[in-house]
């Protein structure tokens, strides 16, 4: 069980992210809402970056920490020079197991090649096996589907379905619905830096309606102004 309370987020004395309270149990959560809605910086602050002394933000019981948590961030850092696989080793002190490594018959990223020949994909789908090498309990993966191909997205879905089957917690933003759908145990809507609902596995009608409700008001007020000649 994941337990926020008090976490706050500003920005040049703009508060972008405000969570009193908010609880997130054993599972896949999807973390949803249009750009600037607080998504990435939400990540960020459970992971420890930015959030304001007050806030607590507790794994079952204890102060989540990279010693429980493997964040796999929207933008990573590649040093120019080593391979994919010289990355992966940076991981070692995590404890992967087989089945872990082998996941790469599946991503089939050229470990042996540098990093620079890569394309944005190989990218992230390396990137996801640096998470998952640290084996940790809590999985944090920030637009992971950002340069993926279909297939890669399909594998995607069945590695994060099997992170939640062996009980793990797993926090997934996208901008893509579909896949969280099909993915998600619990959808939670993220607006002006608020969680505004949550909507279990199975009754997710209504989400589109509410992530869009206040883009679609401004988009018809611009539209309806639009005289084409």
């Amino acid at each position: 069980m994941i337990t926020i309370a008090e976490l706050r987020c500003a920005y040049d004395g703009k508060t972008v992210l405000e969570v009193p309270h908010h609880e997130l149990e054993p599972g896949v959560h999807g973390i949803v809402g249009l750009n600037g809605a607080g998504k990435t910086t939400l990540l960020n602050a459970l992971f420890g970056f930015g959030r304001n002394a007050e806030a607590s933000v507790l794994f079952d019981g204890e102060r989540m920490s990279h010693r429980n948590t493997a964040f796999q961030e929207a933008e990573n850092y590649f040093h120019p020079g080593i391979t994919g696989r010289e990355y992966l080793e940076l991981f070692a002190g995590g404890t992967a197991s087989d089945t872990t490594s082998g996941l790469n018959e599946l991503l089939e990223v050229p470990l042996d090649a540098l990093i620079t020949s890569y394309s944005t994909g190989m990218r992230r789908k390396l990137a996801l096996l640096g998470a998952l090498y640290l084996n940790r309990p809590v999985v944090m993966l920030d637009e992971p589907m950002n340069g993926l191909d279909l297939a890669s997205v399909r594998v995607l879905e069945a590695i994060v379905k099997r992170l939640g089957e062996q009980g793990r917690t797993v926090l997934i933003t996208s901008h893509v619905l579909g896949p969280l759908i099909n993915v998600c145990d619990r959808i939670h809507l993220l607006q002006h830096g608020r969680f505004m609902r949550v909507f279990e596995r199975g009754h997710t009608e209504g989400l589109e309606q509410a992530l869009f409700a206040e883009l679609d008001q401004r988009t018809q007020e611009v539209v309806r102004k639009w005289d084409v000649r």
